[in-house]
């Protein structure tokens, strides 16, 4: 027997999962329930959470170990398990991360081993004229899979795609320069680092759930091994399509107290700043190994 309800959205992730307070120790039924809702989904949502920084610790660990941000300065001072992200200034700092990736990728594509995924609870959201701005939208790379065409998926099974942190940075510039309201604003030379290329199959078997995922992030591949360079980011682009087209995306448009949880095998997530600067937005943040 569990308290929870389903509210689903006619998507293929995103439901809302009612009937939980996190403000309390859960129950082991409806954890159960809301793990099994989890790996179904890939991204669930728990609206009207009111808790402490605590009471988003307790819960994300009942999950797994935390991974903690490596750019310590936007972790919360209090609860370092917990990155700050934000465009709020003071002091004359920023107390957490502003860009809060806004493009299509999955987290941490970078590393060897990217975490599970993320749980988002919204502190503070920027409203105008009634409606909240900075909505985040979800797509899944499980259901994109099934539901790729058959010569498509001969075609990514077995193959592996190269990653690359350098030139990722280097199409996030110029897309910033672009969308400026200077529309001269140079693009800015950003120096390499110390992040090397990493490979990455382009479908994933989900480690828990065993469904195959495709693994993309955009403006993120450089090249697809046992192919050309334009016919590599051509199929980039494809299945860049697949997973985002609009009958399969949920686009989350945020309320105080939500939480939200997504998988980085099974989705890709993007932000749209849609909002001023002038406009305030906090959320806190922990990610499950």
């Amino acid at each position: 027997m569990t308290n929870i309800t389903l509210e689903p959205n006619g998507k293929p992730l995103g439901p809302k999962v009612l009937g939980l307070d996190l403000g309390q120790e859960v129950p082991e039924a409806d954890f159960a329930e809301v793990q099994r809702l989890y790996e179904e989904y890939g991204v669930i949502v728990i609206p009207g959470q009111d808790i402490s920084p605590q009471d988003l610790i307790r819960f994300s660990k009942r999950f797994s170990e935390l991974v903690r941000f490596p750019m310590v300065q936007f972790n919360l001072p209090e609860e370092p398990d917990i990155l700050v992200v934000s465009n709020v200034i003071e002091d004359g700092k920023p107390i957490g991360v502003g860009d809060a990736g806004r493009c299509w990728h999955t987290d941490m594509w970078y590393t060897d081993n990217p975490p599970r995924g993320s749980l988002l609870h919204a502190r503070e959201v920027p409203v105008k004229d009634g409606r909240a701005l900075g909505d985040t939208m979800f797509a899944s790379t499980a259901h994109a899979y099934d539901t790729l065409p058959a010569d498509l998926k001969k075609l990514v099974n077995g193959r592996s795609a190269t990653f690359s942190h350098d030139f990722h940075a280097e199409w996030r510039a110029a897309k910033a320069a672009e969308q400026a309201d200077d529309k001269s604003a140079a693009r800015k030379t950003r120096s390499a680092t110390s992040i090397p290329d990493i490979k990455h199959p382009l479908v994933k078997t989900h480690p828990v759930t065993g469904r195959d995922c495709l693994y993309v992030s955009e403006g993120a591949i450089v090249g697809v091994d046992g192919m050309e360079h334009a016919e590599a980011m051509a199929l980039v682009d494809e299945l860049l399509a697949h997973v985002t087209r609009e009958e399969a995306v949920y686009r989350h448009n945020w309320k105080v107290g939500d939480l939200v949880m997504w998988d980085n095998y099974s989705c890709l997530h993007c932000a749209i700043a849609d909002f001023p600067s002038s406009m305030r937005r906090r959320m806190y943040r922990t990610t499950i190994r």
